[in-house]
């Protein structure tokens, strides 16, 4: 975990082409650092990378700088491969350009705590973050370090099994979507609490796919946890303290026979070596290119279970476990409506506008509830309704840029350029990072005919990403 972010050094350079677009993106590394190069449209970009995100087991992503904020490459390295290709969330793009933001959401899984300037979301102080540390497993550790007790640290083997669960949880067990409480962020979470005190996580009712981060809903359907009674959890086999040099097959084979002391002869017919590579073989992931995930399930006989099988309709998700009563049926609006806006259900989204606009009355003005419907009648062609959404959330949430984007947007839906281009101001304004708002608010003026208003707003935005190829492409 120590390792799952840093200054990339030693990493081998390549190339990827992307058809789509037609660009090429060439990577070079030396003992300078690394730089990633972008082709496109007769157009050249390079960036310095400045940081990595990831251990390297599955592969690594990597971070650019622009100014004050941090954005995602385009193209990642693949252990499995020893080769790159497209970054998760790029894929579909018409154009690459080193544009995805990183949010601090981002970063949770990956980093021991990040230094956000106050009220942006992706404008960071340097250095950006701290890497993973003891406290992420084991609690704020200041009373610790001066009195040293058990008492005052967290021990997660020894802790209640909804608490020990959620240290591991936190980052192994992604679901279809988190819905954070009201008012919270992830960095809330600490261990010693139980995950959904800050954030609820909801799984989709489909057997199709596995996904590159679901170790823990996984073991939960093993007939080996079941049986165990709570006994048989991450740390029965993970021991993040242990040596990574050791013999792991010998270790997962003693954890084994420690319960299955007699083998079926039948199928065990010759001495049995190891254990995994027959009962928890590795899976190519649906969500993340060249990932490879073991089976957590440990089925009895994986070769004739491993064919994914999908369902006939999609149904709303299921909580992992619940959140507070007051939050049950907001966080599972939020999440079927995320679901359904994903995977274009029209009776999902049904579902969840019925529970959405049927919420106690307190409820009724939380900002991405009001947010979340305004999405909605948007994608609907319900521009005049929409606006009133985002408006209200604005209200709700000042100083929040998406919110002014957004409410943007929708007035250029419903026809109102006026008050389209004073929101996407507004958005600029509060974050002069959003893309989108720049992109947005050029189009409204070259629609009123405001042509050099229109470059001129494009032209603001290159001197903040002046290596920026989509913004160029736009300004020409």
């Amino acid at each position: 975990m120590g390792r799952s972010s840093g200054i990339p050094e030693g990493q081998l350079g390549g190339r990827v082409v992307h058809k789509r677009s037609g660009s090429t993106i060439i990577i070079r590394s030396d003992a300078n650092g690394m730089t990633q190069t972008i082709e496109e449209a007769g157009l050249k970009a390079q960036y310095r990378i400045a940081y990595y995100i990831g251990a390297g087991i599955v592969g690594r992503s990597y971070l650019v700088r622009a100014g004050e904020y941090l954005f995602q490459s385009p193209v990642s390295y693949y252990t499995r491969t020893n080769g790159w290709d497209l970054t998760p969330g790029y894929e579909s793009e018409r154009r690459l350009d080193f544009d995805h933001e990183v949010v601090s959401g981002c970063l949770f899984c990956h980093t021991g705590s990040v230094a956000l300037a106050g009220g942006f979301s992706n404008r960071y102080q340097d250095p950006a973050f701290t890497p993973i540390s003891c406290e992420r497993c084991h609690g704020p550790g200041a009373a610790h370090m001066q009195s040293p007790t058990a008492h005052n640290i967290v021990n997660p083997a020894k802790a209640e099994t909804r608490v020990r669960d959620s240290v591991c949880e936190q980052c192994h067990l992604e679901g279809a979507v988190r819905i954070l409480n009201p008012a919270k962020d992830w960095w809330d979470f600490r261990a010693g609490q139980e995950l959904e005190k800050t954030f609820a996580v909801y799984l989709e009712n489909d057997a199709n796919g596995v996904k590159a981060v679901s170790h823990a809903e996984q073991l939960a359907l093993s007939k080996c946890a079941r049986m165990s009674g709570g006994r048989l959890w991450c740390g029965t086999c993970h021991d993040p303290h242990g040596d990574s040099s050791a013999d792991r097959a010998s270790q997962l084979k003693a954890i084994c026979v420690s319960c299955h002391a007699k083998l079926p002869a039948a199928s065990h017919r010759e001495p049995v070596a190891e254990c995994t590579s027959c009962h928890m073989p590795a899976r190519g992931a649906t969500d993340v290119v060249h990932a490879a995930v073991t089976d957590h399930r440990i089925l009895r006989r994986p070769q004739l279970q491993l064919k994914n099988v999908g369902i006939a309709e999609l149904r709303s998700p299921t909580v992992w476990h619940e959140p507070a009563p007051s939050l049950v049926q907001r966080n599972l609006g939020l999440a079927t409506l995320a679901i359904a806006r994903d995977h274009q259900s029209s009776s999902l989204a049904k579902e969840a506008v019925h529970l959405l606009t049927t919420l106690p009355r307190e409820m009724n003005d939380e900002p991405e509830v009001l947010k979340a419907l305004g999405y909605l009648l948007l994608e609907q062609n319900k521009a005049k309704d929409a606006v009133k959404f985002f408006a209200e959330a604005a209200r709700e949430q000042p100083g929040d840029a998406v919110d002014a984007l957004s409410e943007g947007v929708a007035y250029d839906a419903e026809g109102d350029r006026a008050d389209a281009i004073k929101s996407l101001e507004e958005a600029i304004r509060l974050d002069p990072s959003l893309q989108r708002a720049y992109f947005q608010l050029a189009h409204e003026y070259a629609a009123m005919g405001q042509e050099s208003t229109a470059i001129q707003v494009l032209r603001r935005y290159l001197e903040l990403f002046p290596e920026s190829i989509k913004g160029r492409l736009h300004s020409e």
